[in-house]
């Protein structure tokens, strides 16, 4: 065999090596962080369908805002196609292992849902206060908000420090 052969033999295998490499390394990237939707949020989403046309009433950075000694106020921020009411919020904190805490006590007035207008519940006050033993930042809440057309949104929530410079300007201590 003479040397121009086996350069040519060399060669291609060189070739058909860095195809297969190439090949492999195209594959590396598919599931990457940033190719998954994300809300760059402390809060969490609840989408609910709404009215006849069965459009999204949409609750957004849905969270409680606590200190260390168990009282807060809830934040979040809501769209709705359609009028509606956030007549009830309800919850149950949990304790540092996971496991069920005690019931939270939440007061407020219901707050007015115009179609397609959104709504914060910390503007320019907190519309509902949250209190309870074992709420604690860090942990988080078992929640249940009600609306007057008979949604209901159930998550659960992180609770966040009230010591966050995020959150000082509206804080339980305002």
């Amino acid at each position: 065999m003479d040397s121009s052969t086996r350069r040519r033999r060399r060669a291609v295998r060189t070739v058909v090596a860095g195809v297969g490499v190439s090949l492999l390394l195209t594959g590396c990237g598919f599931d990457m962080q940033t190719l998954q939707q994300y809300t760059p949020a402390h809060g969490v989403n609840v989408d609910l369908e709404a009215g006849e046309a069965k459009r999204q009433l949409k609750v957004r950075n849905l969270l409680v805002v606590s200190d260390e000694s168990g009282e807060g106020y809830l934040s979040a921020s809501i769209v709705s196609p359609v009028a509606d009411e956030l007549v009830k919020v309800e919850g149950i904190a949990h304790k540092s292992d996971n496991s069920e805490g005690g019931a939270l006590t939440v007061s407020g007035s219901p707050v007015k849902l115009e179609p397609n207008r959104l709504v914060v519940l910390t503007d320019p006050e907190p519309a509902y206060t949250v209190s309870g033993a074992d709420l604690q930042p860090g942990l988080t809440v078992d929640l249940v908000l009600t609306f007057a057309s008979g949604l209901e949104a159930a998550t659960t929530a992180p609770v966040m420090s009230s010591e966050d410079p995020i959150y000082a300007t509206v804080s339980p201590k305002a």
